[in-house]
């Protein structure tokens, strides 16, 4: 691991429990020393990235909300999303969220979520696991084969154990099966009292660039129903795509 992907490691240990970071911390989780640390650090904070805390840490930058603006106000997905997401909850009952990935989460961007009784553990920024939920497995469905192979070698035990394969070639004729059908089903996968199902988001070269998601309780879906709208959600993440 070179060096800027170390210092870009920090970020990873922020989560919903741990907002602040030493460089003690830091050091153990970086497996480095003392001085290369609070040089990451030092780095981190003159770029507005983290920031020190009172009590002698570090916790998130100022300049990460700066950038969390810039998205909200600029990012086409998102404005393309809201658009479509408020037309879709006056014919489809049920919550709706628009969800991105990088690595191995999937992280919801945008909500429009009217039925509050509704329960999510997953709200905007909080990371999902991509090989679990209905979320993740309209991404995983149409990422690239090198990509799903690095992921196999790393993970085979956690995809065996969420039902997609028990070795590559099973692990690949699932995601094939999901691609073909134009989304994917999952009940209880992330949220135990929810279903989801999902409808990818393609960029012009085919690849998922994120994914419209329904969210139900699991004892509201009709399975009857459920062709009729997934056709209403793959429709409407055509529309995103543009």
């Amino acid at each position: 691991m070179d060096s800027l992907s170390r210092m870009l490691g920090i970020f990873d240990l922020f989560d919903g429990d741990r907002t602040v970071v030493t460089v003690e911390e830091v050091a153990a989780a970086l497996d480095c020393s003392i001085p290369t640390a609070y040089r990451y650090l030092k780095t981190l904070s003159t770029a507005g990235l983290i920031a020190p805390d009172i009590q002698g840490g570090f916790g998130l930058g100022a300049r990460i909300m700066q950038l969390d603006r810039q998205i909200r106000l600029n990012d086409p997905l998102l404005h393309r999303a809201g658009d479509v997401m408020s037309r879709l909850i006056r014919e489809i009952r049920g919550n709706l969220m628009v969800c991105a990935s990088y690595g191995k989460n999937v992280v919801c961007i945008a909500q429009a979520w009217p039925d509050q009784t509704v329960l999510t553990s997953y709200d905007r920024g909080r990371p999902m696991p991509l090989l679990r939920g209905a979320a993740g497995k309209a991404i995983l469905a149409h990422l690239p084969d090198h990509r799903l192979r690095s992921l196999m070698l790393a993970n085979a035990a956690e995809i065996a154990a969420a039902g997609l394969g028990r070795d590559w070639t099973e692990f690949r004729k699932t995601l094939k099966a999901i691609r073909k059908q134009g989304y994917s089903v999952s009940v209880g996968e992330v949220d135990e009292r929810n279903a989801g199902i999902a409808a990818p988001i393609l960029s012009p070269e085919k690849r998922a660039i994120g994914c419209l998601v329904l969210v139900v309780p699991r004892t509201d879906l009709d399975q009857d129903q459920i062709p009729d709208i997934a056709a209403k959600l793959v429709a409407g993440a055509q529309e995103i795509s543009g």
